[in-house]
């Protein structure tokens, strides 16, 4: 009986240890599909600031100017299929923010945190001598506010390629 119960336990175990194995790698493709859809419409915002900026002949230090005043950017939050709505909440940087609106939580539903940082490269363009390359780093905490998964971090960069040689 003894042996037969300690063989229980570990099966049971194991599925435990599977299960959880199963959670983490949904997170890891949540978090993957998040990071790109937050990428890609910071990065469409970008194109269209660059390209607003060149037809209007502004100069270089615009775009820096505009990643620079981030806190007052309202950048629409893209939405993520699998997560509580989100329209009406815009991107946030520097700070812990929810990726759901609390109003319209549903627990069925995925509800991360993230946190989304900005920084810019310290290597300026020969030609406008500015720093033509912003980093973005992006943390999401799949499990909101149980913290009970380890967080995940992407990184991108965009630039201004009006200011490169």
């Amino acid at each position: 009986m003894l042996a037969i119960g300690l063989g229980l336990l570990a099966i049971f175990g194991l599925g435990r240890l599977g299960l959880q194995a199963n959670k983490e790698s949904e997170y890891d493709q949540r978090c993957a599909l998040m990071a790109d859809a937050i990428f890609e419409t910071l990065r469409d915002y970008n194109a269209r600031f660059v390209e607003e900026a060149r037809t209007n002949n502004a100069p270089n230090h615009v775009w820096q100017d505009f990643w620079t005043r981030h806190n007052e950017l309202k950048i629409p939050f893209p939405l993520i299929a699998g997560m509580s709505t989100s329209s009406g909440i815009f991107l946030s940087f520097n700070s812990l923010s929810r990726a759901f609106d609390k109003d319209n939580l549903s627990l069925t539903d995925w509800n991360p945190l993230y946190s989304l940082s900005l920084g810019f490269f310290n290597d300026p363009s020969p030609v406008s001598g500015l720093d033509n390359s912003l980093h973005i780093m992006l943390t999401i905490y799949p499990d909101g506010y149980t913290y009970s998964s380890d967080k995940r971090v992407f990184h991108t960069t965009l630039t201004n390629p009006g200011g490169l040689p």
